[in-house]
């Protein structure tokens, strides 16, 4: 279990405490959230590495765009950075994650330098 996974896993836990404790649902809806986002982040990620251990393309890009190697710290924090980056406008912004399509940008024309 990676690193992105346990953080995924305590804060679930710390959810479950909470919500046997009788706490804030005010405190445990913003938690929930939080753990959406996560878990959107690090599904998102996911799709996107696995797509690129097949696709050199996709692993070429990453390089050519100076993001690192092809490794899934890489592809997680390239993802991380783009869903920061999202303007949620009122929307569940998980959701937008989830559907956001992170091959493309990379897929596309190098920006020059």
């Amino acid at each position: 279990m990676d690193e992105y996974m346990l953080e995924i896993n305590d804060l679930r836990r710390r959810i479950a405490t909470l919500k046997f404790e009788r706490a804030s649902l005010i405190i445990i809806e913003d938690l929930e959230a939080q753990l959406r986002i996560l878990k959107a982040i690090y599904d998102s990620a996911g799709a996107l590495f696995a797509a690129g251990e097949n696709d050199r393309r996709l692993q070429a890009s990453f390089n050519e765009r100076e993001l690192g190697d092809w490794s899934f710290d890489n592809v997680y924090a390239y993802v991380y950075d783009q869903a920061v980056a999202l303007e949620p406008d009122g929307h569940d912004l998980a959701a937008l994650i989830w559907q956001q399509d992170y091959a493309a940008p990379l897929l596309g024309a190098v920006p020059a330098k």
